[in-house]
């Protein structure tokens, strides 16, 4: 006897006992709600676990919500800041054109060369809006380069990195002379000015006029390094183009004096 009460086994066979007798002796009614109870008391774990479940999922199907709006909103955005963006550049242009003695034809780039140093780019205005060939293209931060083919709705710019672009240029301040080409990286050189000629880092370039294309004084760029080389006739002249090759949306095509 004393090892039935010992065994792990006697308290619940007893419980289940106990409730076996309590089920035959009670009333119909009292065993209906003691079975509830039960009953309840089983399941209230999993009925919680359930409700849990429910609100994570409500709560994941929220969070996609949330985040497709989100994502909607960013587009938005990026697309006001475009919008905003270019506004505000063709206002500076708008502005740029008053302030020249030259009609200008705005126009979109819609090409660039795939080279690491853009050399042409395709712009939408051709021979339909009075652009043809050798004609400078120019933007608000300085001159791009000028126009080498046209059809009848677009035109091929050769830039300024293009060795075959030369622009005959001038110092603004003291007027001394020059070519501004392309040599290597990412700037221009100003070559063929004479090694005694007072040209300093800051010094603006800007173009001369003579060399039948670009009309005179047109911006360039910046002196960033002059240099007289002992046994040299030129000096070493680096320019910082005033445009940025790399970032350029819009711009202009000369095609004759504003009073044509």
């Amino acid at each position: 006897m004393r090892g039935i009460l010992k065994s792990p086994y006697f308290m619940p066979i007893l419980l289940v006992a106990i409730i076996s007798v309590a089920m035959i002796i009670l009333p119909l009614r009292s065993k209906t709600t003691l079975s509830r109870m039960g009953s309840s008391s089983i399941l209230l774990p999993f009925i919680e676990i359930d409700k849990y479940l429910v609100k994570i999922g409500t709560s994941f199907e929220q969070n996609r919500i949330l985040n497709r709006r989100l994502d909607s909103l960013s587009v938005l955005m990026s697309v006001l800041l475009e919008n905003k963006n270019e506004n505000e550049r063709l206002r500076r242009m708008l502005e740029f054109n008053f302030e020249l003695p030259y009609k200008l034809i705005p126009a979109e780039i819609i090409a660039v060369s795939p080279t690491s140093l853009f050399k042409s780019i395709l712009i939408d205005a051709g021979l339909n809006r009075g652009v043809d060939r050798n004609m400078p293209v120019i933007s608000p931060s300085g001159i791009i380069g000028k126009t080498i083919a046209s059809d009848r709705k677009a035109s091929t710019v050769q830039l300024l990195f293009d060795p075959g672009c030369k622009v005959a240029a001038r110092i603004q301040r003291n007027r001394a002379m020059g070519i501004v080409e392309h040599l290597e990286g990412r700037y221009l050189s100003f070559t063929n000015v004479p090694g005694d000629q007072d040209v300093v880092p800051g010094d603006t370039v800007i173009s001369s006029g003579l060399g039948g294309i670009f009309p005179e004084g047109l911006f360039i760029g910046t002196v960033i390094i002059s240099e007289e080389k002992e046994g040299e006739l030129f000096r070493n002249i680096l320019v910082d183009p005033g445009a940025d090759f790399s970032i350029l949306d819009e711009v202009f095509v000369i095609v004759s004096p504003a009073n044509d």
